[in-house]
């Protein structure tokens, strides 16, 4: 390529702030010197969305408010003689939403395909034009000949039908901008991406139309058979391949056109059955019992299954049996020096973030302020936190809890000391997989000691509760020697029988019943039971907040599983648990990092001092209850500084 050429590009470009834009323009920023005009209706909001992404660095971007819906684009004069000098327009804008009005998607695609055709004219007629970019959905039938007898096609199977217009809105689209092309004479790239999905290494997939449908009816148990069977599919591709594409095609010097569905080959993508096996497993429900022909499943959502399940017909349209040209994607995936990745590894965090996002929709949602923090992966643990320098803190949540819970926590740890801070949820928490060993606590602890390793130098380790003894089982087996231990609330067996003793009955029941009871479990009972936790000095709508938090969360199968399996390990007396505390005494002399912590919270009800900790720990004593990381963050804060030797603590440190 002509570097110097290259520099000089100017991309014209609409859906900046789509899912697949912002991956976009964060890759254009990272890698390229190329200038951006990007079309968006606020500016304000679309600098505050690219932030909250990551984009670093808005030096090449400038930012021109316009709509796709509006007669010229509703560009002022000015703006629309800027864009005509661009060299490439990378046409990616529309909304993500199946169910979109005949009307809203007409608009929104056919019109904006018109104004963007017409300014392609003019750029072509001015001799600024080398590339026309236009990113339509996989699932349109253009671009493999036969374009006039498949745009029959499309009317005839779209005809009055309300249902499906966002669909065949964008497959209108696509014929025109391929028209148009053709008959002014410019190179047109057409990208097919399949449902797109989150980047790797997190799996976030903030677009949930896709296969966060059928995620969703899997949580809610309505997906009990495979739609259409292993004979059919649903292709996904992470939004980062996409963006890498589109990259590339932007940067391509002489562009020779050509339609790229990004997609891999059916028969080595999973099938409907492997792919709902999965979806199962790590959603902690039974498998599909058979399968039904999917026309038959999409009579019975218009006839009504819809509106009971809250899941829109048009969520099907994406399952195909269809298998797709992918010779001129291959070809150009091998232009660019990489292979097509298998989605298989990535699907268990895929899952977890939409089962957990889904959630959120649903109240789980934190009401700090807070939007600094990144999302990263450390082994197989999705974590949030803080890039810094030093010394950095990994903080492990206990029951009851997710990442999010302790952010507050994290975010004063970082302003005090500037040092990384990350927190992880836990296997089967939050937004982490679930992991696949038989013992509950095993698979939490060899998860941790995974994502430790990736941790290099120095650590700060904290946990809380059952996520203190987590940690301390994680340190031991991880055999290192240059990790610091903080308990805060530690828990294994030191239960207050006579407070839990109903719950222990409880536990003894089958698993899936005793999932079922703590998903039933109301708001009110578990706001009750945070009040009675010993946490007098904490204000009700603090207990509210949580108790709307935790109902949510325990929505999941998946979590309420996770939450079981931790329950039973503690109350009913494993062997694992008998001696816990006791296994542990050997740290110092094991020629562990000296003065580990123990901070206890002197107003807990339900649980008791450990005292088989043995001699060397330094405990902190504190006038709260169980869950005073997550509302006394000031002072805990204080408390791990102190012991960390980032400042003074109060006077009631005491040697055990």
């Amino acid at each position: 390529m002509n570097e110097a050429r290259l520099e000089q590009t100017v991309l014209f470009m609409t859906g900046s702030t789509g899912f697949i834009g912002k991956e976009t323009v964060k890759q254009l920023v990272e890698k390229t010197d190329i200038h951006m005009l990007l079309l968006v209706r606020s500016e304000r909001r679309a600098r505050s969305v690219l932030e909250s992404y990551g984009v670093r660095g808005f030096e090449r971007i400038t930012f021109i408010e316009g709509d796709l819906s509006l007669t010229g684009l509703g560009l002022v004069r000015a703006d629309r003689e800027r864009i005509r000098k661009a060299n490439v327009i990378l046409h990616a804008g529309g909304t993500m939403d199946i169910t979109l009005g005949r009307e809203t998607a007409e608009k929104t695609f056919m019109h904006g395909a018109r104004e963007i055709a017409q300014l392609a004219q003019e750029m072509k007629f001015g001799g600024s034009l080398r590339h026309f970019i236009h990113v339509v959905g996989f699932m349109s039938p253009y671009g493999q000949g036969n374009e006039q007898e498949k745009q029959e096609q499309v009317e005839m199977n779209h005809a009055g039908n309300q249902e499906s217009a966002y669909e065949e809105m964008k497959f209108k689209a696509d014929a025109y901008i391929r028209a148009h092309a053709k008959q002014y004479d410019y190179p047109l790239s057409v990208v097919n991406p399949s449902t797109v999905v989150g980047p790797r290494p997190t799996g976030e997939t903030e677009q949930t139309g896709g296969i966060g449908l059928l995620i969703g009816a899997v949580q809610k148990g309505f997906m009990p058979v495979v739609p259409g069977g292993s004979s059919y599919w649903l292709p996904l591709v992470e939004n980062d391949v996409v963006a890498e594409t589109l990259v590339f095609l932007i940067r391509d010097e002489a562009p020779f056109g050509g339609t790229y569905p990004l997609l891999a080959r059916k028969e080595e993508s999973p099938d409907m059955k492997e792919l709902l096996h999965l979806i199962t497993k790590q959603l902690d429900v039974p498998r599909p019992a058979g399968s039904l022909p999917l026309s038959w499943i999409q009579r019975l959502m218009s006839l009504g299954g819809s509106r009971v399940s809250g899941i829109p017909s048009q969520s099907l349209a994406f399952i195909t049996d269809r298998t797709f040209s992918v010779e001129e994607t291959e070809g150009l995936m091998q232009r660019m020096g990489r292979n097509w990745p298998d989605i298989r590894e990535q699907l268990p965090f895929i899952i977890a973030d939409l089962d957990y996002r889904l959630l959120s929709k649903a109240g789980a949602e934190h009401k700090h302020v807070l939007n600094d923090y990144i999302r990263v992966r450390l082994g197989n643990l999705a974590s949030l936190g803080w890039e810094g320098e030093g010394e950095p803190w990994v903080i492990v949540h206990g029951l009851l809890q997710s990442a999010d819970d302790l952010l507050p926590l994290g975010s004063q740890l970082r302003k005090l000391t500037g040092n990384p801070v990350w927190i992880v949820d836990l296997a089967g928490f939050g937004r982490s997989p679930v992991h696949q060993a038989e013992d509950a606590f095993t698979g939490q602890v060899n998860a941790l000691v995974e994502a430790l390793s990736e941790v290099q130098g120095p650590i700060k380790l904290v946990g809380h509760s059952v996520g203190a003894a987590i940690a301390a089982a994680a340190l031991k087996r991880s055999g290192r020697t240059d990790i610091r231990l903080a308990l805060l609330q530690p828990v294994a067996n030191n239960v207050n029988e006579g407070n839990n003793g109903r719950l222990k009955q409880v536990l003894h029941l089958p698993r899936r019943v005793v999932r079922t009871l703590l998903r039933s479990k109301s708001r009110s009972s578990w706001a009750r039971m945070f009040s009675a936790s010993g946490e007098e000095v904490v204000d009700k709508i603090s207990f509210t907040r949580l108790a709307e938090r935790v109902q949510a969360y325990l929505r999941s199968p998946r979590i309420a599983g996770a939450h079981v399996d931790l329950l039973r390990w503690i109350h009913l007396g494993h062997k694992q648990t008998i001696s816990f505390w006791d296994e542990l005494g050997s740290f110092q002399q094991a020629g562990y990092n000296a003065d580990p912590l123990v901070v206890w919270a002197e107003k807990d009800r339900e649980y008791h001092f450990p005292a088989s900790l043995h001699a060397g720990y330094t405990k902190v004593g504190l006038p709260y209850g169980h869950y005073f990381p997550v509302f006394q963050v000031e002072h805990t804060a204080e408390i791990l500084l102190g012991w960390a030797g980032e400042s003074d603590v109060n006077n009631n440190r005491v040697k055990v």
